[in-house]
């Protein structure tokens, strides 16, 4: 099943049902994480997220990947940045490429829980 026919089909689900479902998929996704030995991420216990975050930081690989990505930032400037070996940037590339399905699923999710709250999004779509 695809992500966007998953996501359809979550939503036809009660909020407990989908909020299990989701959990179930994430479990799913972090497994092979933790067969991985990674330098300089860590998992974190927390109630639905399951990336992986720099270790020493509380801070989530995604987020240090989309600064660069969103600044057009080198791994150079972004070990600068965040003041990280650059071999930290490096895994972190690794890691968001080869995790993009927990990542957007993860997104989603948060997304879901601010809209819940009331939080409003512009839409990201270009016209």
């Amino acid at each position: 099943m695809f992500l966007q026919e998953l996501k359809e089909q979550a939503y036809k689900l009660s909020v407990s049902d989908r909020l299990a479902l989701i959990s179930a998929v994430i479990q799913s996704l972090q497994d092979t994480s933790l067969i991985e030995n990674w330098q300089y991420l860590v998992a974190r216990p927390h109630p639905w997220r399951k990336q992986l975050y720099i270790k020493g930081h509380k801070l989530l690989a995604s987020t240090v990947r989309y600064d660069m990505i969103a600044n057009q930032m080198s791994p150079e400037q972004a070990a600068e940045n965040w003041d990280l070996p650059l071999s930290a940037i490096y895994e972190v590339i690794r890691y968001c490429e080869s995790h993009q399905e927990l990542l957007k699923l993860e997104a989603q999710e948060e997304r879901y829980r601010l809209e819940e709250k009331g939080v409003p999004f512009e839409s990201t779509n270009a016209a």
